[in-house]
């Protein structure tokens, strides 16, 4: 039974995001990649494409909630940022590494929740983008996209050998 539980925990403890804490501005955030886009923020309002920028904005989905006597906490979501540009427009930022279930279904309350609000996953790529970041899901189909080619150029020499010898 104990031998059991441990093994659930390794396999708990690898699911985690190890993540280095870094502080800049005196202000601490998650991952070395969220600090980076907190620089690459302040470099556009300087250059004045952002007027504010706001960190780890905290937004409710679902509401405490009593049920059979029972008392289940409110649902929150937080956000790395909420940028307002130069337009006047809003957009809450997140900085990924990778998807975590929870934040996939929370992604989903949030765009319930608040229609009016774009929510954008963030992730860093030099490879893909000249920036340096670009959207997640954009990154996550650029990413199959270059498996499947690769995929089909091995799958072609295969059988180029094996018809070829």
């Amino acid at each position: 039974m104990i031998q059991r539980k441990k093994a659930q925990n390794d396999q708990t403890d690898k699911r985690r995001i190890k993540s280095t804490k870094v502080t800049i501005d005196g202000i601490e955030f998650a991952s070395k990649a969220e600090a980076k886009y907190y620089c690459y923020l302040k470099r556009k309002r300087e250059e004045g494409e952002i007027i504010d920028i706001k960190i780890q904005p905290k937004f409710e989905l679902q509401p405490k909630c009593e049920r059979y006597g029972r008392t289940y906490l409110p649902i929150t979501y937080i956000a790395d940022f909420v940028v307002t540009y130069s337009d006047g427009r809003k957009v809450v930022i997140d900085v990924k590494g990778y998807s975590m279930e929870d934040a996939t279904l929370k992604r989903k309350m949030f765009a319930f929740k608040y229609p009016y609000l774009q929510l954008i996953w963030v992730a860093q790529s030099q490879k893909y983008s000249q920036t340096g970041w670009m959207e997640y899901d954009e990154l996550q189909k650029a990413r199959r996209t270059v498996k499947k080619s690769k995929a089909s150029i091995a799958k072609e020499k295969a059988v180029s050998k094996t018809l070829w010898g």
